[in-house]
C-alpha cells in the first residue's frame, strides 16, 4: 500500500536552506517598535509548514545552486503570505489562526493592519534591486491577484449558489497564484531559462489548486464546496504530475532528486490529513 509522503521527507533536500531561512526570517522580523516587535515574535512562534519557502528553494535547486537572491525571494513570499493572513483575519473577523488568537484579537485591529502593512513593505524592500526586478514584478502581480481573489470571495459569500468556474477562479487567485510565483521566483533566482521558469510556474499553479482543494475538503462545512473539491482534486493532481513530466523531458538538465521531491510534495498536498 502506498504511503503518503511526509513534509519532512519532501523538505529533506532543502533542510539546510530552511534552517538558514528561519534565521533570516527572525532578522527580517526585528523592529524597533515594542508593540510591533511583540507581534513579530508572536508570528514567529506560530511557525507554519513553510510550504512556500520550500517551493522557492526546491525550484532554485532544480536548476542550480541558490544564490542570495533565492533567500530574499523565499523571505518575500513568507512575509507576503503572513501579511495576507493577518489582513484576512481582520476582514473576516476571524478569532483564531492556527489554534491561537488572531493578531487583531490578541492586540487590536489598528495594530494588526499596521503589522500587515509593515510586512508588505519589508517584503518589497527585499527585492528592490535592479537584478531582482523580474521576480519583484511577478510577486507584485501575485499580490494584486490575491487581493482580487479576496474581494471575489466576499462577493461569493453573498451569493446563494457557488458556481464551479467562480469557485476555481477564487482559489486560483487567493492560493494558487502564490504557489506559481514561488516556483517562478525560485527558478529565476537561480538562473533558470524562461521555458524552465514557465514549466515550473505551471507546476506551481496546479499544485496550489491541489493544496486549496484538499484544504476545502478538510475544513469547509458547505456540502456544495466539498462536493466540487472532491470532484476537481484528482484532475488538478493529474495536471500537476503532467507538469513534472514536462520538466523531466528537459533533456537531463534538471535535478532528478528535486523532481522526485516535487512529485512527493504534490502527493503530500493531495493526501494530507491537516
Amino acid at each position: 500500500m502506498d504511503v503518503t509522503p511526509t513534509l519532512s521527507t519532501v523538505q529533506r533536500l532543502v533542510a539546510a536552506d530552511l534552517q538558514q531561512f528561519e534565521d533570516a526570517l527572525r532578522e527580517a522580523f526585528s523592529i524597533d517598535s515594542v508593540t510591533l516587535g511583540e507581534v513579530m515574535d508572536y508570528l514567529l512562534a506560530a511557525k507554519g509548514k513553510r510550504l512556500r519557502p520550500t517551493l522557492v528553494f526546491l525550484s532554485a535547486r532544480l536548476v542550480g545552486e541558490p544564490p542570495d537572491t533565492t533567500m530574499r525571494t523565499a523571505l518575500f513570499v513568507e512575509l507576503l503570505h503572513t501579511a495576507t493572513l493577518i489582513h484576512d483575519d481582520v476582514v473576516d473577523d476571524s478569532s483564531e489562526r492556527r489554534g491561537r488568537p488572531a493578531v487583531h484579537m490578541r492586540w487590536d485591529t489598528p495594530t494588526a493592519v499596521l503589522a500587515g502593512d509593515y510586512l508588505l513593505a519589508k517584503a518589497m524592500e527585499l527585492l528592490a534591486y535592479s537584478e531582482n526586478l523580474p521576480i519583484l514584478r511577478q510577486m507584485l502581480d501575485t499580490a494584486r491577484s490575491m487581493s482580487e481573489g479576496e474581494i471575489m470571495q466576499r462577493e461569493e459569500d453573498r451569493r446563494q449558489e457557488t458556481e464551479d468556474g467562480r469557485y476555481l477562479e477564487v482559489i486560483k487567485r487567493k492560493t494558487a497564484m502564490l504557489f506559481k510565483s514561488c516556483c517562478i521566483g525560485g527558478a529565476l533566482s537561480a538562473g533558470a531559462s524562461e521555458r524552465q521558469a514557465a514549466l515550473l510556474g505551471e507546476f506551481g499553479l496546479n499544485l496550489g489548486m491541489v493544496f486549496q482543494l484538499r484544504d476545502d475538503l478538510l475544513d469547509d462545512d458547505d456540502p456544495k464546496t466539498t462536493e466540487m473539491a472532491a470532484a476537481l482534486l484528482p484532475w488538478y493532481l493529474e495536471k500537476t504530475m503532467n507538469a513534472i513530466e514536462a520538466l523531466e523531458a528537459e533533456h537531463g538538465t534538471l535535478s532528478v532528486e528535486v523532481l522526485e521531491s516535487l512529485r512527493a510534495l504534490a502527493l503530500f498536498c493531495a493526501e494530507r490529513s491537516h
